[in-house]
Formats: structure tokens, sequence, C-alpha cells
């Protein structure tokens, strides 16, 4: 039987926090943990036409998870969206990169902060 790290098992329950903090606010999740050629999409969310490819940062230890993020991995997960685009149903008219900040802290519900990003329209 395989093991799960810590982290990853912390990893995974910000995941799950954020997709249903995301559905909430009206997302449908289309995916989780997307792998393709062009990187990796923790979260893929829908709302109507709307697509958002979303970075989770979840972490026990830090006040600001989201400060965890850098530029090169938000302009990945960009190309990564735009190329998904075409593939999408509905098609997108809309895309974003989001950031979803999970903070977890002893006995206590997780924190969950979200930070969207600037909607760009869907070439296709």
């Amino acid at each position: 039987m395989a093991r799960t790290s810590p982290a990853s098992d912390t990893g995974r329950r910000g995941e799950a926090a954020a997709a249903e903090f995301l559905e909430d606010l009206g997302f449908r999740i289309v995916a989780q943990n997307l792998r393709t050629r062009h990187g990796e999409v923790d979260l893929l969310a829908r709302r109507r036409r709307l697509y958002v490819a979303v970075e989770v940062k979840t972490r026990a230890w830090d006040p600001a998870p989201e400060q965890a993020v850098s530029a090169a991995q938000l302009d990945r997960l960009q190309r990564t969206l735009v190329a998904l685009a075409p593939h999408l149903q509905p098609q997108p008219r809309q895309l974003r990169v989001d950031v979803v900040a999970v903070r977890w802290t002893k006995d206590a519900p997780p924190e969950v902060r979200h930070f969207p990003g600037q909607e760009q329209p869907a070439m296709g």
C-alpha cells in the first residue's frame, strides 16, 4: 500500500476545501489535478462559459500561502488554459487564472481566500 506524506495529504485537503469554496460561489469543478503537456492545473472550474484554471496553495504554517505562487507558475497556467480552451465543452467565452489560498490552523476550519485573476476572451 502506498503511503502519502503529510504534505500531500494537506494539499489534497486544501484542494477539496478550495473546490467546495468555488462551488459555493457558483462554479462547477470540471477537473482536478489535470495534467497536460503544458502543465498541471490543480482545479479547472467553470461558471457558464467562463473557465478558470485554479492554483491552490495550502499551508498550515504560513499566514499567506498565496505568496508562494510565482509569476512563472501563473504564466504556465495561462498557457495551459489557452491550450485547453479549444477542447472544452461548452466552448469558453472567457478564461481566467485564479489562486485560492487555504490555511489550516489547529482545531479550526480552514481559512480560504480567493484571488481572482483578470478575465480574457477565449481565442478560437
